[in-house]
């Protein structure tokens, strides 16, 4: 993050050049989702609806709503937060202690919230949004992608889940408002040097993602085939080189920090 934030001096540099150059994405798309590796192997018809409806990234990133089965699980299973400071405001802080000490009046009040919030009360709230570095999304594929640039790995927790990997929270959102659309998400992440191949550690990386602990753990609020469902749409790991390989871009055209 910080000066090298991979937002801003990759995703949204390749990205706008890939839209410039065609915004029906059919003329890269179909290239981009044969890049990652070592997740699972998806399947698409060669009569698929590959045009793009939508997208999301830079300044226009998508906030996706938890799903409100989560909101649900973390109110009935409440927890001391990771970094131990349940609300700045003491009375959210009050009210969250009370849930976690066992407090029925206090479980039913927040149950009670996600369906009649009319002050818009969030003490009961244990999940913000998650926003993917880039979505696109075409009249029969929902794509959410993550993009990683210096760091060491993939996010794996939340304020108020020790285990929520960023890419599963990302699908499980994706998840609740995809319709009938096929769900696929991937990391983008940095080579070495000017290398495309994906470094050892990110290829490691990947079955992590999809090992049941890391499913079970952060996806609590799904059913067995549910959660089977949604990690057999993470297709693994590409990098920023590759990309620039691919679509004929110039590594050396791409900010190296951020100029304020």
């Amino acid at each position: 993050m910080g000066k090298m934030d991979s937002s801003k001096t990759r995703a949204v540099p390749i990205f706008n050049l890939l839209y410039a150059s065609d915004k029906t994405g059919n003329g890269w798309l179909p290239t981009l989702l044969r890049l990652p590796i070592g997740g699972h192997r998806i399947t698409l018809s060669s009569k698929i609806d590959l045009t793009i409806t939508d997208v999301g990234w830079g300044e226009n990133e998508k906030k996706l709503e938890p799903p409100v089965s989560l909101l649900s699980w973390l109110i009935r299973h409440p927890r001391i937060p990771i970094n131990g400071s349940l609300s700045s405001d003491q009375i959210k802080a009050q009210k969250r202690l009370d849930l976690i000490q066992g407090s029925n009046n206090r479980l039913h009040e927040a149950l009670n919230l996600l369906r009649n919030n009319p002050r818009g009360e969030d003490w009961h709230l244990f999940e913000g949004k998650t926003q993917p570095d880039i979505w696109i999304e075409t009249p029969e594929i929902l794509i959410v992608i993550e993009g990683k640039r210096t760091e060491a790995e993939a996010t794996k927790k939340t304020k108020w889940m020790p285990v929520r990997h960023q890419m599963l929270r990302h699908m499980d959102c994706a998840w609740e408002i995809k319709g009938s659309k096929q769900l696929i998400g991937f990391f983008i992440v940095e080579g070495n040097g000017r290398d495309p191949d994906v470094p050892p550690f990110w290829l490691d990386q990947a079955p992590i993602t999809m090992s049941p602990e890391a499913i079970k753990s952060s996806l609590p609020h799904r059913g067995p085939e549910e959660q089977k469902a949604i990690a057999r749409c993470f297709i693994g790991v590409a990098t920023w080189q590759q990309l620039c390989v691919e679509f004929g871009i110039e590594w050396n055209s791409l900010p190296n920090f951020i100029h304020k």
